[in-house]
């Protein structure tokens, strides 16, 4: 197998994961890597083996180099766009950490520079390959909940402010609903199979986190953020991320349709009797279906045997596998790019205290 050869921009703390991912995966070299502060470069070279002279400060000089053909951009927030964009302008293939970018305007100038370049760009949402969410695509795209018309997309930590450069909106942008949020985000759209939203009433906040000595001065993003999102075809997502909240669980991710129901989280479907669609899904995926009969002749259905996976090694190999067969990338960017357009609503719409149309840029 041809190796891929990688080059970091970025090496702080997730550039040590992407690192140790890519180096317990086959057909994968780590050759370079580039930071602004040249003591870390120079630490994480000695770190993973990267050469002296292929440790940069400026990133502009790493993308031009012949010796790498994918680069992962592994900056906070507000650094996503430049490199991306230089890396794909120079032919070099991208992993970009997620979220895309902290503002549409960059997603999109990305996404465009993706297109334009014909290179892959792949944004490292790595709960895309979680198996009860690619199960939960199956289940809906094939029917068996019927058109859903409502669903929720939550995510919880009761105390889990992350710190450093992603509580400061110059390097994050913004705070919980980027972060974490844009995972949930993107397994809802991914199940539903990409609807477009077409208005978003939100709220956002950070009451506890000013109650915080370690935080009260220096954070200034949102703990907290909640959204009710309305797709074109007429169904409503709502929305729930925190990363502090006085309460243990905001809910759960799941879908209701005409049909049936889906737990994502417990891979449990709700219905009046066994669909025939879903002993057809289940035995092909080589799974088992643990059937509840409960009052009134309706039926809990537990899809059983999912097996497991180490989503970032399945994430770094698709990647891989997409840059040696020249491309699609394993999760496309412009799907990503409409969770950077309902964010961009959420925050626009808690800003002005009502409901805001979506942007969806053109690319």
């Amino acid at each position: 197998m041809r190796k891929v050869r990688i080059g970091i921009v970025g090496t702080g703390g997730i550039a040590n994961h992407h690192a140790k991912v890519y180096s317990s995966v086959e057909g994968i070299e780590l050759v370079a890597c580039c930071d602004i502060v040249k003591e870390k470069a120079v630490q994480f070279a000695e770190r993973w083996g990267i050469p002296k002279k292929h440790v940069f400060t400026n990133f502009r000089k790493l993308v031009q180099m012949d010796e790498i053909d994918a680069v992962s951009v592994c900056t906070y927030n507000q650094a996503h766009r430049a490199p991306t964009v230089a890396a794909l302008k120079a032919g070099k293939h991208v992993l970009c950490e997620k979220p895309m970018a902290a503002t549409l305007r960059d997603a999109a100038a990305m996404v465009r520079a993706a297109k334009e370049s014909g290179k892959i760009l792949h944004v490292a949402i790595h709960s895309r390959f979680r198996p009860n969410v690619v199960m939960a695509q199956k289940i809906i795209s094939e029917g068996i909940l019927g058109r859903v018309y409502y669903c929720e997309s939550v995510g919880c930590r009761r105390r889990g402010i992350p710190g450093g450069t992603f509580i400061r909106s110059e390097t994050a942008g913004h705070g919980a609903v980027v972060d974490i949020g844009v995972y949930n985000l993107f397994n809802t759209l991914f199940a539903l199979g990409f609807p477009k939203p077409v208005t978003i009433s939100a709220f956002t906040c950070d009451y506890i986190a000013r109650q915080m000595p370690q935080f009260k001065d220096v954070m200034d993003v949102e703990e907290f953020g909640a959204a009710w999102v309305r797709f074109e075809d007429g169904s409503i997502m709502v929305f729930k991320i925190s990363w502090a909240v006085h309460a243990n669980s905001l809910g759960s991710n799941f879908f209701l349709g005409e049909k049936a129901g889906l737990s994502m989280d417990g891979m449990e479907v709700y219905a009046d009797e066994v669909p025939k669609e879903l002993e057809k899904l289940a035995k092909a995926e080589g799974c088992s279906l643990e059937v509840e009969e409960v009052r009134g002749g309706m039926v809990n259905i537990r899809i059983k045997g999912l097996k497991p996976v180490d989503v970032w090694q399945e994430q770094i190999k698709a990647f891989r596998d997409a840059v040696l067969r020249g491309g699609p990338s394993p999760i496309d960017p412009e799907k990503v790019l409409l969770t950077n357009v309902i964010m961009d609503g959420i925050f626009r719409s808690a800003k002005a205290g009502r409901e805001v149309k979506a942007r969806i840029p053109r690319i």
